[in-house]
């Protein structure tokens, strides 16, 4: 961590590199994708008619490139309804925005680390991580991410903070185990 001190910026990230996880060397990882989208429920009707006008002027340019399939024409004459229908009874539909059909997808990364190695109590945390961005003709800016790890206990299995009874049965030294159960014995203090 001492070589990218540099680097940490709390509220002030870099474009293209992220320190996930300073000064919280983790314990365990797990990676996963998240479908990121977001849905805006109250809209204007001047919003809902120029997003309608938009979409009908895209299908009309590209009407002046090259020839519309039949469902393309199809798609323009209903447009051309539903905005006729939005402007004349503006309480005919609901609308609401969202990105969900794009399939924004990004990549996260939840780890585990001790908040105090003496007690042995974990967190857990989630970041998600920069990705690469890559469009035809453009150049492909590269994004790092770096995850600080503590060798002393990644492959080790710590128990998370809920689950506190390895800690209990280690204060018992005699273990007899037979068949699937173990008997754990103590001397008492008398």
């Amino acid at each position: 961590m001492k070589q990218y001190q540099a680097f940490h910026r709390p509220g002030k990230p870099l474009k293209n590199l992220k320190l996930i996880n300073y000064d919280k060397p983790a314990i365990s990882l797990s990676f996963f994708y998240k479908h990121k989208y977001s849905i805006e429920r109250t809209v204007t009707h001047s919003d809902v008619e120029q997003h309608i006008r938009n979409y009908r002027d895209e299908l009309l340019n590209r009407s002046l490139m090259q020839q519309l399939s039949i469902a393309q024409l199809k798609e323009l004459q209903r447009t051309d309804e539903i905005l006729r229908t939005v402007r004349q009874h503006p309480d005919a539909y609901q609308a609401c925005f969202s990105n969900y059909a794009h399939n924004y997808y990004y990549w996260y990364c939840t780890y585990r680390y001790f908040d105090d190695l003496a007690a042995m109590t974990t967190t857990t945390s989630s970041e998600h991580l920069l990705k690469h961005t890559e469009r035809p003709g453009h150049e492909v800016h590269q994004r790092l991410n770096i995850i600080f790890i503590d060798p002393d206990y990644i492959s080790e299995a710590v128990p998370h903070d809920h689950k506190l009874i390895d800690r209990e049965l280690k204060t018992f030294p005699i273990q007899l185990k037979q068949g699937t159960t173990t008997l754990y014995l103590r001397e008492s203090g008398t």
